[in-house]
């Protein structure tokens, strides 16, 4: 019985140390305002503060890249890749979020208008 319940307890550690929830903890945010969106290279570019200067972070955006995008009004739309990204053009210095998982690609951009 003994045995059992440490083989059990064995097991379990092991599951919980190789747990697949871990890797999407890695998942970095990156917030800044928008640059430039360009469709044509499915990139986008935006200002990110670091310490005490902005540097620019070129994404780029897939067919899978989630979009969450807010207008002046308050009317939120969601879609994703270049119909997102279509959004964000000409929209310089909106707020924006960035969902990157840990190489970087992009996942999910939530954007705030100011136009």
């Amino acid at each position: 019985m003994m045995r059992t319940f440490a083989f059990a307890a064995v097991v379990f550690g092991i599951a919980f140390l190789t747990n697949p929830a871990d890797a999407a903890q890695k998942n970095q945010m990156v917030k800044g305002t928008v640059k430039s969106a360009d469709t044509s290279k499915s990139q986008l570019v935006i200002n990110q503060k670091v310490k005490n200067e902005t540097v620019d972070r070129e994404l780029s955006i897939t067919e899978s890249t989630e979009f969450v995008v807010t207008d002046k009004a308050g009317k939120t739309t969601t879609t994703n890749g270049k119909d997102g990204l279509l959004l964000l053009v000409g929209q310089d210095g909106a707020d924006v979020q960035v969902k990157c998982d840990k190489d970087v690609n992009v996942l999910k951009v939530t954007a705030k208008l100011k136009k």
